[in-house]
């Protein structure tokens, strides 16, 4: 494979040669001059048009000697430059960021249908920008991109409060969450009630539910990629947020002016500190440290090193005995770290490149001190990872891509450490670790064939070697967008997915007990294929667009646990895994407006998710557990001028599924002396808990943005009408004795406030 991709590698360069002159460079954010991702940069004698990648570089071939180039991007004003070159040029562009935009820019000297055409190629695809966020709706203030991403069409929610994400019928650990290219296994603090995303540190958040790149591999369902900010190379700026759980700093500035720059991101939450005051101390918290260091060697290379650390900390000691009884003496810590040393380089003006150097690693301990008794039970994963990146601009129809991957996965799981008389019950152990090599090589084309039509085509390989077993398989892509008049676009895409790594959950616990494992002899890779099609319609008085997709995925070699399976502190709980096959289809519906005082959008999801085991629910094809039916979702702002705005979001979701008792029955057991009563339950599934839905309302109070100093107060209530969601079920007897279910919610009303801040 490495030698085919060398062969195509010379011959692009070669044939390169009998092209026009390029035009190359990046584009820059004028006050920062960070790099500006997804940037439409367009020629406007018809030449054609592309856009800045991930690290916010473009190239465009010319057919004569001189140019004249639009860069337009929303949050930024629009650019017009005139260039003359009879040779490759390197052309950097910088933009100015519009500080407030209540009416829409009025693009003039740009050609509307191509920039609508360039962002209408793309299909099941979500983009949102993290500093817009501070302003939305919140629990406890607290602006987190993950939660955001839950309003949009496709994802659905979990349980109410959490960041889980259910993705056209998914699980959640068939999203792969990328940082800075480093894959993050953990994604939430307080058990999900938060994400470890520090939101001041952030740059850009993308979701990919379908039509997926071939650069994308390694999960089934979806791929969330989040960029860290890259500091700015002009001046020192601070920026942070104080608010009812949690506050967040973030620092950066140049260490040499427009050479090297860093970022230092911290937050801390302070439950521990708030809960003494109400002589109930819960000693739990949790913090976050984002780093990185941007270092321009050159016009045509650059060295990104950027990491995260996170803990959560629960410690419940002796001293707390008369607060917690039994379990004092418990806690745990959940650690999470992503390390990645990226090296970008242009090598010509057509070939750009990427190489990342990644480490990643999660890893939980549990602690229990009781009665002379101790446990201790520890759990990890740790990567190391090299990635090559290229993508080649052979002309303004093709841009090639392709890489190869290679990562290290090292699984240690059910470590295990007793002391006292539990040893008689639960023995120390310490396993050997699994070792899995996983790596995959991939090449894409997108070709815009004509005026109207663009193809982007595309195989990824991919493959494991665990232990004796090795899996390796082809995975094709196809997304074609075709324009049936500069306002509407008409979409299909086709992708087949391998996931070689699953996430083993108890449901006897409400503990960060979940593990990593890796596929074995016994059980194979995931695989799914997804088809979708789907519109896009532009609506230009309305300054709005929307989007209509469907979809239908066949999933395979799926695994659930066999009924009372015993899955806690089990070395051997393959034998406990059951392999079954799964289906998911539907509709999404995204109306969008994000310009004028009048902004948001509305999200709906209609969706069915099933799934077929043999050996559960007597063969049967049953409901996913989070087969929601409905999903709707309004978010809606308004900014009457530079120092107000409102914001509202109301959700509704139909309920999530769960297998009710609905009897029971007597049974003499083994002695005959006496009689075992058995439960009787519906079939899987079967019941739905009821829906749920939820008002949230904020008021942001702006200062002057010509100030140094600028800050936003933020007051804010979530779940105005307390209706608390349903959270789960549990049984309870009535006033005449009988048996009943109840939905017990989690929260109610609750009112926040938050301080943001940047000098």
């Amino acid at each position: 494979m490495k030698k085919n991709l060398s062969i195509l590698f010379l011959f692009f360069i070669s044939v390169s040669y009998a092209q026009k002159h390029t035009i190359s460079g990046y584009v820059y954010d004028q006050k920062t001059r960070e790099t500006v991702i997804g940037a439409f940069v367009v020629e406007q004698s018809g030449v054609g048009s592309t856009h800045t990648n991930s690290y916010g570089f473009y190239s465009l071939t010319l057919k004569n000697d001189s140019a004249n180039l639009t860069v337009n991007v929303q949050g930024y004003e629009l650019q017009s430059i005139s260039i003359i070159s009879r040779k490759d040029t390197l052309v950097n562009i910088y933009l100015n960021p519009v500080i407030i935009q209540t009416e829409e820019i009025k693009i003039t000297k740009i050609k509307r249908n191509d920039a609508e055409k360039a962002s209408a190629s793309t299909m099941s695809q979500l983009k949102i920008d993290p500093k817009k966020l501070n302003s939305l709706p919140s629990f406890a203030g607290e602006a987190d991109p993950l939660k955001v991403l839950q309003l949009m069409p496709g994802v659905q929610r979990g349980q109410e409060g959490t960041n889980g994400m259910f993705i056209r019928g998914g699980t959640v650990d068939q999203n792969l969450i990328l940082l800075d290219d480093a894959p993050v296994y953990n994604a939430g603090h307080l058990l999900g009630f938060f994400s470890v995303f520090n939101n001041d540190a952030l740059k850009d958040v993308k979701l990919v539910k379908g039509g997926f790149d071939a650069e994308y591999g390694g999960r089934l369902s979806s791929v969330v990629d989040i960029r860290m900010d890259d500091g700015n190379m002009k001046q020192h700026q601070v920026e942070g947020s104080v608010g009812l759980l949690s506050s967040r700093l973030t620092l950066e500035g140049p260490i040499k002016k427009d050479t090297i720059s860093y970022m230092i991101g911290v937050r801390r939450s302070y439950l521990d500190q708030l809960s003494k005051l109400l002589n109930f101390p819960v000693p739990y918290y949790f913090y976050d440290l984002n780093g990185k260091i941007n270092f321009k060697v050159n016009a045509k290379t650059r060295i990104y090193l950027s990491g995260y650390f996170g803990n959560d900390i629960l410690n419940i000691d002796k001293t707390m005995r008369d607060q917690y009884r039994d379990i004092a003496g418990f806690g745990f810590n959940l650690l999470n770290s992503t390390a990645t040393l990226r090296v970008n380089r242009q090598h010509t003006s057509k070939l750009f490149a990427n190489y990342s150097l990644i480490h990643t690693q999660f890893g939980y301990d549990v602690k229990g001190d009781f009665s002379g008794n101790s446990i201790l039970v520890r759990s990890t994963i740790s990567d190391w990872g090299l990635k090559a990146d290229y993508s080649y601009y052979y002309s303004n129809q093709h841009t090639i891509k392709f890489g190869v991957f290679s990562v290290q996965h090292v699984f240690t799981p059910n470590f295990i450490s007793t002391s006292g008389e539990i040893t008689e019950f639960i023995k120390s152990r310490d396993p050997a670790p699994i070792f899995m090599m996983e790596y995959a090589s991939y090449i894409s084309d997108q070709y815009k064939v004509n005026e109207n039509l663009t193809l982007n085509l595309g195989l990824r390989l991919s493959g494991a070697l665990v232990q004796t077993t090795s899996y390796s398989g082809f995975e094709p892509r196809f997304s074609s967008s075709y324009g049936l008049s500069k306002n509407l676009f008409l979409k299909a895409s086709y992708s087949r997915m391998r996931q070689y790594m699953h996430l083993v959950s108890s449901s006897t616990v409400s503990l960060p007990t979940d593990l990593w494992y890796p596929v074995t002899k016994a059980v194979k890779p995931l695989v799914s294929d997804q088809y979708a099609a789907g519109f896009e319609f532009a609506l230009p008085k309305l300054r709005s667009k929307l989007t209509m997709e469907g979809y239908y995925k066949k999933m395979s070699n799926l695994i659930e646990y066999k009924e009372g399976a015993q899955i806690l502190l089990n070395d051997n709980f393959e034998k406990e895994l059951l392999t079954g096959t799964g289906e998911a289809y539907g509709m999404e519906f995204l109306l969008q407006r994000f310009v004028g005082k009048w902004s948001g959008w509305v999200g709906y999801t209609l969706s069915w998710s099933t799934r077929h085991f043999d050996g559960l629910n007597g063969g049967k094809t049953y409901f996913a557990k989070f087969d929601r039916r409905h999903d709707l979702s309004f978010v809606l702002n308004y900014q009457p001028n530079a120092k107000w705005q409102f914001s509202a979001v109301w959700v509704y979701m139909t309920g999530a599924r769960f297998t009710p008792q609905i009897g029971q029955y007597f049974m003499p057991n083994a002695s005959l002396t006496n009689v075992d009563i058995l439960p009787i339950y519906t079939a899987r599934n079967a019941v739905t808990m009821s829906p749920t839905h939820r008002l949230d309302l904020s008021t942001t109070r702006s200062s002057d943005r010509s100030k140094k100093f600028k800050y936003d107060l933020v007051f804010g209530v979530y779940n105005v009408y307390n209706r608390a969601s349903p959270f789960l079920v549990e049984i309870a007897r009535s006033s005449n004795g009988s048996l009943v279910y109840q939905q017990p919610g989690l929260f109610g009303i609750v009112p926040y406030f938050a301080f943001n801040f940047k000098i």
